[in-house]
């Protein structure tokens, strides 16, 4: 890899190093393409401005904030290697396309049909089953009006005009029409 090098902050040189800054730490910061740089930076200076801004740098797993001084970093020393990472834009892109579809909490309910009776409670969230009474309340009226007479079938109430014309009669057998006569 290239190596090069930038100095930071403004200083005299310190005894016993050439070129380099009173206080200074020397540290290698690792680009995502695999360069790395060598960065003599003073302990007080801000992480971005010993950096460069534009990316984020993260060092031992933990990003460093911006603002913070490099001498606040816990176990960054003499010789330790920052990585920068780019900034990602935007937050992320919701749930992947065939996650959360791999489980089923409510099943078909045998009363109502409808896709409510939650398995493990065993009662459906519809109709109230096993409940005798079905489910109904008083804040809920556009569910009560879906449930409302004249909404099914109505398999009771469609013979009931023509049992009541014939007196609710039971177990015998109605006469037999007479057949119209016709002309020929």
């Amino acid at each position: 890899s290239r190596v090069a090098r930038a100095a930071v902050a403004s200083a005299s040189p310190a005894p016993g190093r050439q070129g380099g800054l009173a206080g200074a730490m020397q540290l290698f910061l690792r680009a995502a393409s695999g360069a790395t740089q060598v960065v003599e930076a003073d302990p007080e200076a801000d992480a971005a401005a010993a950096f460069g801004g534009g990316a984020g740098f993260v060092f031992g797993g933990v990003s460093l904030a911006p603002g913070q001084k490099l001498g606040d970093v816990p176990g960054l020393q003499d010789g330790s290697t920052v990585h920068a990472v780019p900034r990602l834009a935007g937050g992320g892109d919701g749930t992947e396309a065939m996650g959360k579809k791999n489980k089923k909490s409510h099943g078909l309910c045998i009363r109502c049909g409808k896709r409510a009776f939650h398995l493990q409670k065993k009662r459906c969230a519809s109709c109230g089953y096993p409940a005798t009474k079905i489910r109904s309340y008083e804040w809920a009226k556009k569910a009560k009006r879906r449930r409302a007479p004249g909404t099914g079938r109505q398999q009771y109430v469609k013979t009931l005009a023509r049992r009541f014309k014939n007196k609710f009669r039971e177990g015998t057998t109605p006469t037999a029409r007479k057949k119209r006569g016709g002309s020929q």
